[in-house]
């Protein structure tokens, strides 16, 4: 006798009438005709079973702070700093009993919607100080039966020439945060390639300080060039592997990369995956380029290219329903659609690579223990009403179930 089964479940690899059976939280049988007494059955009914999503880059403590009843952009803007402007006037009126309600609420969509694994943005600055951490880590402990969720501690308003900040990151990780952040774009006292380079030393310092993964936001624009000098990630790709930190840093957007010629692209690919950094795409395609005039850009980084070149990819939500994006459901099957759209990823087996990117790519880039669709491994389960991956994404399938842990957290019939 066993907790629970899942019967009758199709798995990636096109195998039929599949059963998963789960104790103890753990996988403990996967296979056809496998005939296991349960204390709960779950029929599949010839859906496909997969491990859970993983939501590997989102700013959830600003998470859904707009209008509910009117969502949208209350008027348009240009370029990327006025978002940053109406993001340090709004984030004045949160109060911690504010940010526990929305990241709550935040994580329960994310977790119907089949995130059993979500590494969050926090901000930690002289300005909130460490109000928005503590509000996290209570959201963690409360949900913690529903979510795995790591807590980046996230500069706000930049690493550069504040001492007293730094202090505030060191409290950060006595207090639980798990992966030191870094946003050279939003520091004011960034303004050149030299001090973007500090900036990323200084966060790589307080990583190293405390044993915990960087987590960046790199390459953030789009310039009218780019060259090995001048991208983040190179530069991240070089010191990590300079001080052993291989497959301990991820590289949000990347945006930069597509300004560069191939040559320049095809080397700092080889760098960034020597490196072993993982590489977070933001399927967001409304930030950047509103100055455009002709040849509008749309601020992916090289996607397919990234992939083909060996690294590890993934995609996320990034922000939801807040200052930056007033659209998302944190539903990664939505975001990997559109995905698909703006990287061109329309074949059978790049469908079936956008699956693998928000979910064993990701957790990877989390460095997840125990995760997957194996014997052993943590049982963190989704099962889509769809015979395949690329069907699921196509349809937009439903999650008939989500486990985490072996327990069921949502069910849709």
């Amino acid at each position: 006798m066993v907790d629970l089964v899942i019967r009758n479940g199709r798995l990636s690899d096109g195998t039929r009438g599949c059963t998963v059976a789960i104790d103890r939280g753990a996988i403990v049988a996967i296979g056809p005709g496998l005939d296991l007494a349960a204390v709960q059955v779950l029929d599949a009914r010839d859906g496909l079973i997969i491990p859970g999503f993983v939501e590997s880059h989102m700013h959830l403590d600003v998470a859904l702070m707009n209008d509910a009843e009117r969502p949208g952009r209350p008027a348009p803007f240009r370029v990327p700093a006025e978002l940053n402007r109406s993001m340090e006037e709004r984030r004045l009126a949160f109060t911690r009993a504010d940010i526990e309600d929305r990241a709550t609420r935040a994580l329960i969509m994310a977790t119907r919607h089949g995130v059993t694994a979500l590494r969050a943005q926090c901000h930690v600055d002289a300005t909130v100080g460490l109000k928005h951490l503590e509000a996290l880590l209570s959201v963690r402990e409360a949900t913690r039966d529903r979510v795995t969720l790591q807590i980046v501690a996230f500069p706000q308003q930049g690493l550069l020439d504040q001492p007293a900040t730094l202090d505030l990151f060191r409290e950060a990780f006595r207090l639980g945060a798990d992966a030191m952040g870094c946003a050279s774009n939003l520091d004011p006292r960034v303004t050149d390639n030299a001090a973007v380079h500090r900036h990323i030393e200084i966060a790589l310092a307080l990583a190293l300080e405390h044993d915990v993964d960087l987590d960046t936001h790199a390459d953030m624009g789009l310039p009218d060039e780019a060259t090995l000098d001048t991208l983040e990630t190179v530069y991240l790709a070089r010191r990590a592997t300079e001080v052993g930190y291989q497959g301990r840093v991820t590289a949000g957007h990347v945006c930069a990369l597509d300004s560069a010629e191939p040559a320049v692209a095809e080397a700092a690919i080889d760098a960034i995956r020597e490196a072993g950094i993982s590489v977070i795409s933001q399927p967001d395609l409304y930030r950047l380029g509103r100055t455009d005039t002709r040849g509008v850009r749309r601020g992916l980084t090289r996607v397919k290219q990234l992939l083909a070149g060996g690294v590890n990819v993934a995609f996320a939500s990034n922000n939801v329903r807040d200052a930056f994006r007033p659209l998302g459901n944190l539903d990664l099957l939505e975001e990997g659609l559109i995905l698909a759209y703006g990287a061109h990823m329309d074949t059978v087996i790049e469908l079936e690579a956008l699956m693998r990117m928000c979910t064993v790519n990701a957790a990877q880039a989390l460095r997840l223990a125990r995760y997957g669709l194996a014997v052993g491994a943590q049982a963190d389960l989704v099962v889509l009403a769809a015979p395949t991956p690329s069907a699921a994404l196509v349809d937009q399938a439903e999650k008939r179930f989500v486990l985490k842990a072996g327990r069921l957290i949502a069910a849709r019939e």
